[in-house]
């Protein structure tokens, strides 16, 4: 469960040419698109008084790029509970025309993730493990959550067990549930990655007595249970889990403006903390092009 999807697919796409990275004039326009969605996210938060965070790859590269890291094509941003159940409440008035969002209990349908997307209606963006997945495929906008630590340690640690734990399986349900060719054959060619994957859908097979929806609903309460305002907080589904996540409550509160490509979005007043938590001392270094993290699809449509 220490191994990351992503980092799996990074290594396998330098090993075999049966995905493509998206072309740089793509990768200009689907930046161009995510601006402008980030913009009407912004917008809406501004007015309903939300508070939100540029968070990951979104947060270090308004930090070290004033904008996009030159090779990425996605946003993610962070939210603490309260102000994700603000969002939830004025999301269909304020950006429904537009939009459409999946998250653990939320709109009384199953969501891909274990935390939330907002995705422009007629766009695509299909990813691999999309092939033959009933959710939505459009460009989107990443939601994050961050949830109260306990105090106590003893639970703190059986927290980030069990989270963990829980994540791992949401992910692998989907690995079993919706196979296809394409996968099948991309981890296919390495011993290390057809271990991994197989690993992955027998976990998502021991659970799939259980529905997809309610096993995400499972864990998104489970994660969320602690509601008294406590000195630390974590991104449970972040890229480095429980613990690798968690943060001095300080760091995050309050926001600040921060330029963004030719705009400004939030970030938390210590982000700098974060970034070398997440991306080491070194963040602002450019890694070397064979650790820089890559996005593949095999479908994408602008729509109008």
């Amino acid at each position: 469960m220490a191994i990351s999807a992503k980092s799996v697919m990074n290594e396998l796409a330098q090993e075999n040419n049966l995905l493509e990275e998206v072309s740089s004039e793509n990768r200009a326009k689907l930046q161009k698109t995510l601006l402008l969605m980030m913009q009407d996210v912004h917008d809406v938060c501004v007015r309903n008084n939300i508070r939100y965070s540029l968070y990951g790859g979104s947060c270090l590269g308004s930090v070290r790029h004033k904008g996009f890291i030159p090779w990425d094509d996605d946003i993610d941003i962070t939210m603490h509970r309260d102000d994700w159940e603000k969002f939830k409440l004025c999301f269909d008035k304020e950006l429904g025309e537009n939009y459409v969002m999946e998250a653990p209990r939320y709109g009384n349908k199953d969501c891909k993730t274990t935390w939330a997307k907002v995705y422009k209606k007629g766009t695509i963006l299909e990813e691999i493990n999309d092939i033959n997945a009933p959710y939505e495929k459009g460009i989107f906008v990443d939601i994050f959550f961050y949830d109260n630590v306990s105090d106590n340690k003893v639970v703190r640690k059986f927290d980030s067990i069990v989270s963990d734990f829980l994540k791992g399986v949401a992910t692998s349900m989907v690995y079993y549930k919706y196979p296809n060719e394409l996968m099948v054959k991309f981890y296919g060619v390495t011993l290390k990655a057809k271990i991994y994957y197989n690993m992955r859908r027998f976990l998502g097979f021991i659970f799939s007595f259980i529905s997809h929806e309610n096993f995400c609903a499972l864990y998104d309460r489970f994660v969320s249970r602690h509601h008294e305002e406590t000195s630390c907080i974590t991104v449970p589904t972040g890229r480095k889990n429980y613990m690798g996540e968690m943060l001095q409550r300080s760091w995050y509160m309050p926001m600040q403006l921060a330029q963004f490509e030719s705009t400004d979005f939030f970030v938390s007043v210590n982000c700098t903390k974060y970034l070398e938590k997440i991306f080491g001392g070194d963040y602002m270094q450019l890694p070397s092009e064979e650790k820089r993290e890559r996005h593949f699809v095999v479908n994408l449509k602008f729509g109008d």
